[in-house]
């Protein structure tokens, strides 16, 4: 396995430090369970990776899209990089696979 990069870690800090405010903006969509997949779960970012964070999202509670797009939009805000937001349902194969067996809990 290969060792962390700078990158990584620090965003990383930055999630674990955010971590109730990152929760706040969710609980105002409706969103919940946070992971953290892709690169920045691997350990593998780079200075110019996004955050990618998969969430669930309570039925019921407006367009499912729009929501996670909301959510990515004040999550970059918040966190000064960009935050890629997606629902399992949103995912496809084979990145779904990938993504899941990727994620590590906010």
């Amino acid at each position: 396995m290969a060792p962390t990069t700078e990158a990584s870690q620090s965003l990383r800090e930055t999630l674990s430090a955010r971590r109730g405010e990152i929760v706040e903006v969710l609980l105002r969509y409706g969103a919940h369970n946070p992971r953290v997949f892709g690169s920045v779960a691997r350990g593998d970012a780079m200075a110019s990776s996004d955050i990618d964070l998969l969430v669930d999202l309570e039925p019921h509670r407006g367009n499912e899209l729009m929501r996670v797009a909301g959510i990515g939009e004040e999550l970059s805000l918040l966190m000064g990089v960009r935050v890629d937001v997606v629902t399992a349902s949103l995912l496809r194969d084979p990145v779904s696979r990938t993504a899941l067996a990727d994620a590590v809990s906010l």
